[in-house]
């Protein structure tokens, strides 16, 4: 039984202003959901949300797990999680910190890892992309990942076309560039974009289109050399939609988004099973959750065949936690 929980607000300051097509950010906010049980097994989970990124808004969040708390005491893990179901359409990064605390308090109680417990075996690494603050050549790190990721829809598409192509001047041969627009343009735009791409090494390219359709991607799809994939829009379209359509190349899981690392990892294999790749990532959460996000990516990548979007935790001048240990491209997990 649970006999102990703790909802701790935070803030990290971001070393540098965090940009996107969704705005800028200087700290990252949210909450910690500490559990204890009757045998003095300690975990912890991360509610972090991002409204624009299709979560609830900070104040929902925290009142919610005030809400929620009431009905922890006394509970079993498993109890806690089914406890969950009124508030997974409408509070994501909520059920993430709960059922994030409860999955490795099971795994503790089973004396497993949460990727062991989550799969019954996982590796203790996986590949990591590269993440560029800015398309900046200079910020390649020669000995990290082989796949480099560039956030776009800030400047102009010429502009930014035109520094990918200078960029792509210094990659070493088996680089690759994986790019996210964050859902920052018109199909027209988006078409003229992915057209200038072919003599380009992409690796894939991720939300390129505002209020996507399964039915714009796949046209979009056949002009572009390499997968198109859905990251925030999975929730908007619909998951049964995705896996009905059938034809996607890649989709990207964020566990903030979709209510924890086990919901997370019971998607991936829904998807995976209709051969759909699925690439997990984090949602700019402190060391706690990348290390929750990361488990669930050992899990749901055991030959790791991708690199996953976990290499953030650099960018806070701070941290909860020790962050994970990466060296060249790979995440080691505790």
């Amino acid at each position: 039984m649970i006999n102990d929980c703790t909802i701790r607000p935070y803030q990290l300051p971001f070393e540098q202003p965090w940009n996107s097509n969704h705005g800028t950010h200087t700290i990252r906010q949210g909450f910690l959901v500490e559990l204890k049980d009757e045998a003095g097994n300690y975990s912890c989970g991360e509610a972090a949300p991002l409204a624009e990124m299709g979560t609830e808004s900070l104040v929902q969040c925290g009142n919610g797990l005030k809400n929620l708390k009431e009905v922890t005491l006394h509970h079993c893990a498993e109890e806690l999680i089914s406890q969950l179901e009124p508030y997974r359409k409408n509070h994501p990064a909520l059920c993430c910190g709960v059922e994030s605390a409860a999955v490795e308090l099971l795994a503790k109680q089973n004396h497993l890892t949460l990727g062991q417990w989550l799969s019954g075996g996982s590796p203790n690494q996986i590949h990591v992309n590269q993440i560029l603050p800015a398309i900046d050549s200079s910020a390649i790190d020669p000995a990290g990942s082989h796949i480099i990721k560039l956030k776009l829809g800030i400047a102009p598409i010429q502009q930014e076309l035109s520094q990918i192509q200078q960029l792509a001047l210094h990659l070493s041969p088996n680089q690759r560039l994986r790019l996210d627009a964050n859902q920052a343009w018109h199909y027209d735009e988006a078409a003229h974009f992915l057209s200038q791409l072919h003599s380009l090494p992409i690796e894939s390219i991720e939300e390129p289109l505002q209020n996507p359709t399964l039915e714009s991607i796949d046209q979009l799809q056949q002009q572009c050399p390499a997968p198109i994939a859905l990251d925030e829009s999975v929730r908007q379209i619909g998951i049964t939609e995705i896996l009905d359509h059938g034809s996607l190349q890649r989709v990207v899981l964020k566990p903030m988004l979709l209510g924890g690392p086990r919901t997370t990892f019971l998607l991936a294999q829904q998807f995976q099973k209709a051969g759909i790749e699925t690439v997990i990532t984090s949602t700019l959460e402190s060391s706690i959750g990348i290390v929750s996000a990361a488990y669930c990516a050992a899990a749901a990548d055991p030959r790791q065949q991708q690199a996953h979007g976990l290499d953030t935790a650099h960018y806070f001048s701070e941290d909860l936690t020790l962050a994970p240990r990466i060296k060249n491209g790979i995440l080691h997990l505790p």
